[in-house]
């Protein structure tokens, strides 16, 4: 599904953000990736979204060279990914119903299921009563939820989360997450930037942990939870 061969990203002239950062990511795998604040969460999200492109090293998604990818071809593959933002990118001119079935009108779907797929989400994760509503009314962790619902709606066939629990409370972060869960027992490769080590502690998926550029992986310490993990070196 992914893989990452001696990577490394910088900024300009700045410093290496990422170092030779080797990993990979077997399909159907729950990854999560941590560090303190600067490690490269956000970057290493980026590169895997083609936002950025690395400086040094290579790697593929979806069995695919990114190198060898043309635009038309980037743009397909992008298809393929439903992502979280910190700063969710919605469209304020767009109700959040509107928002959430963006992914599925880019795919051709159209009509009535459309609708009855995106209002049962948007119930799920509470936000039944705000359906007709535009982002700038929202609050954050509403804007964040209408973010998560559009990013899994067309169950992509990997997703990159960066901090998704970020804005909301606790029992509405294992909610959240559980919902991931359920859309990686649908096959759906998922990886989930987060600095939030006590949710982290809650569930038994392999975490990815960057540090001063570097990359290690950790096996899940708990068991409340079962996943695939993938290999880092």
């Amino acid at each position: 599904m992914v893989r990452f061969e001696e990577v490394s990203l910088r900024y300009d002239a700045g410093p290496e953000i990422l170092s030779r950062v080797s990993f990979a990511l077997d399909p159907g795998s729950f990854h999560f990736v941590t560090g303190p604040s600067g490690a490269g969460k956000s970057s290493l999200l980026r590169l895997l979204f083609l936002g950025l492109q690395p400086s040094d090293g290579r790697f593929s998604l979806f069995g695919r060279d990114v190198a060898g990818l043309n635009r038309d071809e980037r743009a397909l593959v992008r298809r393929r990914i439903g992502v979280v933002f910190q700063d969710f990118r919605l469209l304020d001119h767009l109700t959040v119903v509107e928002n959430v079935a963006l992914p599925l009108r880019v795919t051709g779907q159209k009509g009535q299921k459309i609708h009855e797929h995106v209002t049962e989400l948007l119930s799920w994760v509470g936000l039944a009563e705000q359906l007709n509503a535009h982002p700038p009314t929202l609050s954050g962790g509403q804007q964040q939820r209408v973010a998560i619902a559009r990013a899994v709606i067309a169950r992509p066939s990997l997703l990159l989360a960066d901090e998704p629990t970020g804005n909301v409370d606790d029992r509405l972060a294992v909610r959240l997450l559980y919902l991931f869960e359920e859309l990686n027992k649908l096959g759906t490769t998922v990886l989930i930037a987060t600095h939030n080590e006590s949710l982290v502690a809650r569930f038994s998926h392999p975490v990815l942990r960057l540090k001063d550029g570097s990359m290690t992986l950790e096996r899940a310490a708990y068991a409340t939870s079962s996943s695939t993990a993938g290999t880092a070196a």
